[in-house]
């Protein structure tokens, strides 16, 4: 039995390779640059709860700079995969969590943006923000149709006993993007964990 021809679909670049055989219009998918930025904010105080704590004990900051490099309008939508929620594991494994808090924002030609603690609780929570806020530990997913930069300042203040100062520590790090396949509907549907 001769088996059906394929039209050179080896030789086709992935995304028509993808587009010629997903059985959904090709004007419903797209493919985005996605970015899975590390958040850590909040105190984590000292406990006598048996094992380790999920972080040290410490006040621990996040800032999330989004930078639109690209000379067009780019919209940009995020989410948030919560993993520590107000100082306790909601994901730590088997458990999982969907993506929630969902915003949309469309970032002007070399515009930027940033998200911070305040404005992650924000998207979470219907309460302001407390002082000292309550650990919450996860991951801000953005999806944006052109690659930007991304970068994570972390910051902890940890008060060493003895000390008459608490130790500062600053980090920043680039958030590396990945090109995703969006299937038709998946962008839209913020309820079933999309962003």
């Amino acid at each position: 039995m001769r088996k059906p021809a394929l039209w050179g679909l080896a030789s086709l670049p992935l995304a028509a390779a993808l587009l010629v055989t997903c059985p959904q219009p090709a004007a419903a998918q797209s493919f985005m640059w996605s970015y899975s930025a590390k958040f850590v904010c909040g105190f984590q105080p000292a406990t006598d709860e048996p094992g380790e704590p999920v972080v040290k004990p410490g006040n621990y900051a996040t800032d999330i700079n989004i930078h639109n490099y690209n000379f067009s309008r780019v919209p940009v939508r995020k989410s948030v995969v919560l993993l520590v929620e107000r100082g306790a594991p909601v994901g730590r494994e088997p458990a999982t969590q969907p993506p929630r808090g969902r915003v949309n924002l469309v970032l002007g030609p070399t515009e930027g943006t940033m998200d911070d603690c305040n404005a992650i609780w924000q998207m979470l929570f219907p309460d302001p923000p407390p002082s000292p806020m309550p650990l919450i530990i996860g991951h801000l997913w953005i999806l944006s149709p052109l690659d930007l930069d991304v970068d994570d300042v972390y910051t902890a203040e940890v008060n060493t006993p003895g000390s008459v100062q608490p130790s500062i520590s600053i980090n920043v790090t680039r958030v590396t993007g990945k090109r995703v396949f969006v299937p038709a509907g998946a962008s839209s549907a913020g309820a079933s964990g999309r962003p």
